[in-house]
């Protein structure tokens, strides 16, 4: 938090306590509150149990095995994986698990409406703007609800373009 001399001389002649103000940012900027993360990932929970509700028992092992050689290494390149979940799905499983992002979608951006001093989205409720957009793929969305968030931590740090470096 980065308060100029104004707000400073400001906040010391009111008495106001700069510490309540710096918890109050960060709290901010951490996340929603504890209670709007648990309907968050409740809403991802209900969605991963009925987008693999929606898969055929043999698709369904297709879509773990991608899943587990992925979270166990073997599989680093995630639009792949995605892709190899794509090629394995019928139409009317994709159209039933981009119904089920479709819904989560809703009940999180729900949820975050809700929070006091909610963020404001993009026009239409879309992402904020500057937020990347992706173009919605059921096996990308089955790759989310399934790879360890670590992991996917992991491999989307590996798969950034790292900033050349200057010679000294």
């Amino acid at each position: 938090m980065k308060l100029s001399l104004p707000v400073l001389a400001l906040v010391f002649a009111t008495g106001f306590p700069l510490a309540a103000s710096a918890q109050q940012s960060s709290a901010a900027e951490n996340g929603p509150p504890p209670e709007v993360h648990a309907q968050m990932q409740q809403a991802r929970d209900n969605a991963k149990t009925a987008a693999f509700n929606d898969l055929s028992a043999a698709d369904r092992a297709k879509v773990q095995a991608v899943i587990d050689a992925v979270n166990n290494g073997q599989q680093t390149d995630l639009r792949a994986a995605a892709q190899q979940i794509d090629a394995a799905l019928t139409p009317a499983e994709t159209t039933a698990v981009l119904a089920e992002r479709t819904k989560m979608i809703a009940a999180i951006r729900a949820d975050i409406a809700a929070m006091p001093n909610a963020p404001q989205g993009g026009p239409q409720g879309g992402p904020p703007p500057g937020a990347r957009a992706h173009t919605a793929s059921a096996g990308r969305f089955l790759l989310m609800l399934g790879v360890s968030r670590e992991k996917m931590r992991e491999l989307r740090h590996a798969q950034q373009p790292q900033a050349p470096t200057k010679p000294q």
